[in-house]
């Protein structure tokens, strides 16, 4: 089997989770046994030619719409809109004529509907749809909200009405996006998950190494929260630091990883920004929270608290997707996080519990499914 994953922004760094999702569906998928070729737009950090990574091959392009969010930025106009308005001209059209060569095409976000429709051969065409789009954007502040979440569902429905097949991250975003633009051809859920060569459990020994290496005394709460800069991620940082933190009788720290917060030391916060390993941060820290107020798909940082074994806190929405686990964690209003956060204990041995939600897992389910969409006529 030879699959196409069409990415609209860089793969790396895997700064935020819509890139952790393509990048580790496309590594699972080769574990699989697919052959996999993953485009995306040329950034600074990426080679200009292609490349080799985890077993799947990453070809980098270069196309004029490539640099508008980074011009353009994202308050006021969507970034998929921005894409959107990529010219098919003749670095569209090589692209295209390549997917000849494959059996199924995937195009992740709906930034070129109208590219699927292009697609050449008999390639079955899948829609990886990691958030419901048209309410994501309508729920971001600073936005022209109606007229941009008009556009977007625009493009949203061009994209599901084009796939042979919808994946999504929740079967509540696949009931909402047959709601708003009808039942596609097939629908499928596939999971956020986590890497198992990420989240290896410590020993007490390796986690207090760990814990002195970022300033953390004994008796402190280190406290974790990763996000990206989407804005329900930011919103949820402001509120453990302003909100969480003052209410917590005992000592404690906030450990924030990603780009929700500038990277600082400041007092009880320790904001890290990006790092290219987790595994240290989830080994130090007593417990994960994720405050978030609103947002579509799935969070992958609830997988990777989960199979690291430690103690989570969650809003409902926060627990999205993961409903099957809401056992392992301690669901909560944000009034009630503190309390909460504060009398949680570690836990030990969960990670098998979750081991169905690792990257290999999901690509195998989606090598399944991929499988039955090409046996079918």
């Amino acid at each position: 089997m030879k699959v196409l994953s069409i990415f609209p922004y860089p793969i790396l760094p895997l700064t935020h989770g819509g890139r952790v999702r393509a990048y580790h569906l496309a590594v699972g998928l080769a574990r699989a046994g697919a052959e996999v070729d993953l485009c995306c737009p040329w950034h600074p950090r990426l080679p200009l030619r292609s490349f080799e990574r985890e077993g799947i091959t990453i070809r980098p392009y270069i196309f004029a719409a490539n640099a508008l969010p980074a011009v353009l930025g994202d308050r006021v106009i969507p970034p998929l809109l921005q894409l959107s308005w990529q010219p098919y001209t003749i670095g569209p059209r090589r692209l295209l004529r390549r997917t000849s060569r494959y059996d199924v095409v995937e195009f992740h976000f709906c930034a070129h509907p109208a590219w699927m429709s292009r697609v050449r051969g008999a390639a079955r065409i899948v829609y990886m749809a990691h958030n419901v789009e048209r309410d994501f954007v309508a729920a971001q502040p600073g936005l022209a909200r109606g007229h941009a979440a008009q556009r977007v569902a625009r493009l949203e429905h061009r994209a599901v009405r084009a796939a042979d097949l919808v994946v999504t991250c929740t079967a509540a975003d696949a009931a909402r996006l047959a709601e708003l633009y009808g039942s596609p051809k097939a629908a499928a859920v596939i999971s956020n998950g986590f890497d198992e060569h990420d989240v290896r459990r410590a020993d007490d020994g390796e986690r207090g190494k760990l814990r002195a290496e970022l300033g953390l005394a004994p008796e402190e709460l280190a406290v974790l929260f990763v996000g990206g800069r989407a804005a329900h991620n930011r919103q949820a940082v402001r509120f453990l630091e302003e909100e969480l933190l003052p209410r917590i009788s005992r000592p404690a720290r906030l450990l924030v990883v990603g780009e929700c917060a500038p990277p600082r030391r400041d007092g009880r916060v320790l904001a890290l920004g990006h790092v290219d390993e987790l595994r240290p941060l989830l080994a130090a820290a007593d417990v994960a929270v994720n405050p978030v107020e609103s947002g579509s798909g799935s969070n992958v940082k609830l997988a990777e608290y989960l199979a690291a074994g430690l103690p989570v806190v969650t809003t409902p929405v926060g627990l999205r997707g993961y409903e099957d686990f809401a056992h392992l964690t301690t669901v909560a209003e944000l009034g009630r996080f503190p309390e909460a956060v504060s009398h949680m204990a570690r836990p030990r041995g969960l990670a098998q519990e979750v081991g169905e939600l690792s990257w290999s897992a999901l690509g195998r389910r989606l090598h399944g499914l991929y499988t039955d969409l090409l046996s079918r006529t």
